[in-house]
């Protein structure tokens, strides 16, 4: 009897010692994140890639099952969202529904801070935003919203969302244009040059603002390719033939630049820039 206690007590401490806690578990998360975003991309080794980033999801979501709270890992689901929609998912209902729940995360992460909660109860969600301090949660909310708009733009503009994503990366650039090696500017940039083409309204084509946001972006970071990407399909694909000699430029910057600290993003942005070319 004293023998099978003492197992039990045995049984009792390995397990208190295994349990892990909500920081355990983002932590282990963070790194394969991390891992991932260090990685370079190639067709051969999508479905791998995409399997790490879905262990880091599976991780940042038994976290928050600790910790419903944890601001942190809502901005890092919203964030692992976005990247599994933009980077490996390839139906368009799959994609789209990665992007919602991302979105959802990002507006829980918006939601986690009280004065947040009491200023859009009190002013609405627009002044809410204007206030917010938490950048990454306002650039994530914002990114995977605006993609999710990208399937229905018209319906979007009709529900009201163009004011609200506007307000989003406006305060994320406030707070830090170069996030992300300017991403707001690149979000602005692409914001702007992807909405519908409308005979009235604020928000319609804007090809001044497209490019403004965008030459920024570029000039600032163009280590990060993105930035010359967007800056091609968001801007100089409106201009038709008086954008391709820039467009072409870019192209082979794209091709000759090297993977530097962004080897997972721009070593899709090559394979996107020399599939481009050979169309």
């Amino acid at each position: 009897m004293r023998g099978a206690l003492l197992i039990l007590a045995l049984a009792a401490v390995t397990l208190v010692g295994w349990a892990q806690t909500a920081e355990d578990l983002a932590a282990q998360a963070d790194a394969v994140f991390q891992e991932l975003w260090a990685t370079e991309y190639t067709p051969e080794a999508h479905d791998a890639l995409q399997a790490r980033l879905e262990e880091a999801i599976s991780l940042y979501e038994q976290a928050l099952a600790l910790d419903e709270g944890n601001v942190h890992v809502l901005v890092m689901l919203a964030r692992c969202y976005y990247t599994l929609a933009d980077m490996f998912l390839a139906e368009d209902g799959d994609k789209k529904a990665a992007y919602i729940q991302g979105q959802e995360y990002g507006e829980r992460a918006l939601r986690a801070d009280p004065a947040f909660v009491q200023i859009e109860e009190e002013q609405g969600f627009i002044e809410a935003v204007r206030a917010c301090e938490n950048l990454e949660a306002l650039y994530w909310t914002y990114a995977n919203w605006a993609r999710k708009d990208e399937y229905d733009k018209i319906g979007a503009i009709l529900r009201g969302d163009a004011p609200k994503l506007e307000a989003l990366i406006m305060r994320a650039a406030e707070l830090d244009e170069m996030y992300l090696c300017a991403g707001p500017l690149r979000a602005l940039g692409a914001f702007w040059g992807g909405l519908p083409r409308l005979p009235f309204g604020t928000y319609r084509l804007n090809l001044e603002r497209a490019d403004n946001y965008l030459a920024q972006a570029v000039e600032k970071c163009p280590e990060y390719l993105e930035n010359l990407r967007f800056r091609i399909e968001f801007y100089l694909d409106h201009l038709g033939a008086d954008g391709e000699a820039e467009a072409q430029e870019l192209l082979q910057r794209i091709l000759e630049a090297p993977l530097g600290d962004y080897p997972l993003y721009n070593s899709r942005t090559k394979l996107w820039a020399q599939a481009r070319l050979e169309d």
